[in-house]
């Protein structure tokens, strides 16, 4: 069991993508109807569990036939249907006359349909899709020729993650909103994007940069799509930051992820040195009100 479940996993992960690739493709090209993705992986898982017990291979929705298939008229599951069972009766039919084919006439019969599944304008393209898709697909199908498809795919999808993280840390932002006209005790910084692991350091460099006199921070988060547990500690590290230094923290615009966590966690710390507003012109308001009941004390 060991050595046979990253193969399996691997396999079964290949089976879907190009399952759904597949049905994608058919969906582009074809007046059909649009395919359903948790019943393509259904039906897929299904067969597949099945076709070992009688000692088939797992299989995959395949774009040369479901093209042929749609441009000869399919619109519907029934083509699909009536061309596995129409596979099926020539297996049957003519599997006692495979034995008389010779070796090399199937080797060649291999090779030409190899080289029909490989597309080979992916690599004149790659070019145009930036460097994370050429890294990708040329670290794949090296690895899948020189070692084995298992590894090509571990590998690949690990560079798929790895860029990922990269780009969704560079896609998050803080900005000092300028275009405010706030007290000189005040800062508003506007985050943007999704706050986790990878962006986490942005949110706890800020008071570095603060100057002395600041009294009140305000992060504006409408941007702010989603946080994760880091993104929380990044915030929990700014708040004991700033509060050591006597600066309150504001929170606003959050939506509702982020809100649900954020509040959770100011319930469970009991914290009420930091705030946490719907809006920046609440936000300001909770400022001034603050302002106005403790004085010029920090």
């Amino acid at each position: 069991m060991q050595q046979l479940f990253v193969p399996t996993l691997t396999i079964a992960m290949l089976c879907a993508i190009e399952s759904l690739l597949c049905a994608r493709v058919a969906d582009g090209i074809g007046q059909v109807k649009r395919h359903d993705p948790n019943q393509e992986l259904m039906a897929q898982g299904i067969a597949n569990v099945v076709t070992p017990l009688f000692g088939g291979i797992p299989a995959t929705g395949t774009i040369a036939r479901t093209v042929t298939n749609i441009r000869a008229g399919a619109t519907s599951p029934v083509a699909g249907i009536v061309h596995a069972v129409t596979l099926l009766a020539v297996v049957l039919a003519a599997a006692p006359l495979a034995a008389h084919i010779p070796l090399a006439v199937l080797s060649g019969i291999l090779l030409f349909v190899a080289w029909n599944m490989l597309d080979w304008r992916e690599f004149v393209r790659l070019g145009r899709h930036g460097v994370e898709h050429g890294t990708k697909f040329l670290s794949t199908f090296l690895l899948t020729v020189v070692l084995d498809l298992t590894v090509a795919v571990e590998v690949g999808l690990v560079l798929a993650c790895a860029f990922f993280v990269y780009r969704m840390s560079k896609l998050f932002g803080v900005e000092r909103d300028e275009s405010l006209a706030t007290p000189d005790d005040v800062r508003v910084y506007r985050l943007y994007g999704t706050l986790f692991f990878g962006a986490a350091a942005k949110v706890e460099g800020l008071s570095d940069d603060l100057p002395e006199g600041v009294r009140f921070v305000i992060l504006e988060a409408h941007h702010l799509v989603s946080i994760d547990s880091s993104g929380l500690s990044a915030i929990d590290a700014l708040l004991r930051d700033l509060t050591r230094r006597g600066v309150r923290l504001v929170i606003c615009g959050l939506h509702r992820q982020p809100l649900a966590i954020l509040s959770a966690a100011m319930t469970e710390r009991q914290d009420e040195s930091a705030v946490v507003q719907p809006d920046l012109a609440s936000a300001m308001a909770a400022v001034s009100s603050f302002k106005r009941t403790h004085g010029n004390t920090r």
